[in-house]
Order: structure tokens, then C-alpha cells, then sequence
């Protein structure tokens, strides 16, 4: 829709992050996904993009905190009203714990990630930011190993080799040509047979 030039590096960084992410969020038993958490997924990273590039693309120029503040009110807005169409009712923080939790939970990931995604995609741009987005991925999976004491297989490990690649291709994706593209990937894939050959 706003022509941007798309380059050989920017299209493999799309094709190495979803691959990425796909062998991060894959079941490690077999089991299948469920097809509506799948859709619901689909759906939420494409207004999540929509949003991404309008921020990007729009005339509307406001400080990042300021554009926070009103997508956040929205958010709430809509929440409530849905809240209040299903029949339900809001429950109220009461102790000191989830005041202190809630207040976490408000700042960290959710104010702070959208005043700091809002300031990349002005200073990047939509794309850039979108891709370099998919380390979040990397951090559920270094929490669940180190925290929770999930299993750190190989899927895991190709599959965070796999986005950090991407993002160092976008970082560095003006200076890249195909072949020296092409180059990297393939030395990459090298050293992973070679380690696994080791380790085995």
C-alpha cells in the first residue's frame, strides 16, 4: 500500500523469523495446536501490524507517550465495554500483592514495550521493528529454560539461531547483497551440522 522497496534482505529476514518462531511455538510432544488459538493468533499479529504501520505511515504526529496514553484508554474502553455486553463483572485489586503485581504487570510489558516500540518505529521504521520484535519468542523460551526448568532441545536452538540471524540481516541489511546473504546462511548451517555431528 506505500511502495516501500522491498529488499532481498528484508524478505529473507521475514522468511528465517517466521520459520524462527514456528519451530519455537511448535508442540514438543506432537500434539496439535488448537486451530481457533491458532486464528486468534493470525488475527492479533495483523491488527498488531496494522498498527505498527499506521503508526509509521500516519500524519498524525504526537509524542510516544502521549500516543501510548490513548491506544492504552482505547484498549480499556473496549475491554470494559465488552465486559460489560458479556454479563460480567470486573474484579477489584484488593490486597497490597495485586496492586504491586497489577502495577508490574502495567508498566513493564505493556506501557514501556509500546512507548519503546512507538519510538523504534519512528527512528526504523515498521518493518525493521516488526522483525526485531520476533526476540520476544527468545525471551519465553530463556525464561521457561532458566526459570521454569523446561527441556532446551535442538528445535529450540535452530529456532533462536534462525531469528537472531534475521535480526542481524535487518540490522545490517543495506550493506548485505544476496550472495553475501546466501554466504552467511549457508556458513551458518555448516557450523550447525558440524556441532551436531560433534555432540552425537
Amino acid at each position: 500500500f506505500f511502495h516501500e522497496k522491498v529488499t532481498a534482505a528484508t524478505v529473507i529476514a521475514i522468511l528465517l523469523s517466521l520459520a524462527g518462531i514456528a519451530l519455537l511455538n511448535q508442540t514438543g510432544d506432537g500434539t496439535s495446536l488448537s486451530l481457533w488459538g491458532v486464528t486468534l493468533v493470525m488475527l492479533s499479529s495483523l491488527t498488531y501490524a496494522i498498527y505498527i504501520v499506521v503508526v509509521n505511515k500516519s500524519s498524525l504526529r504526537m509524542s510516544s507517550v502521549k500516543l501510548t496514553f490513548y491506544v492504552l484508554l482505547f484498549g480499556l474502553f473496549t475491554i470494559y465495554g465488552y465486559t460489560l455486553a458479556m454479563g460480567e463483572t470486573v474484579q477489584l485489586l484488593v490486597t497490597p500483592k495485586q496492586w504491586l503485581y497489577a502495577t508490574q504487570l502495567a508498566l513493564m510489558p505493556t506501557v514501556l514495550s509500546l512507548v519503546l516500540m512507538v519510538i523504534a518505529v519512528h527512528d526504523i521504521g515498521s518493518t525493521p521493528t516488526a522483525i526485531m520484535g520476533a526476540i520476544e519468542p527468545i525471551t519465553a523460551v530463556a525464561i521457561g529454560v532458566l526459570v521454569f526448568g523446561e527441556n532446551f532441545t535442538p528445535r529450540l536452538a535452530i529456532g533462536i539461531v534462525l531469528i537472531l540471524t534475521a535480526v542481524l540481516l535487518i540490522i545490517g541489511g543495506k550493506e548485505m547483497s544476496p550472495h553475501k546473504i546466501t554466504l552467511a546462511i549457508s556458513r551458518v548451517g555448516k557450523r550447525l551440522a558440524k556441532t551436531w555431528r560433534w555432540k552425537s
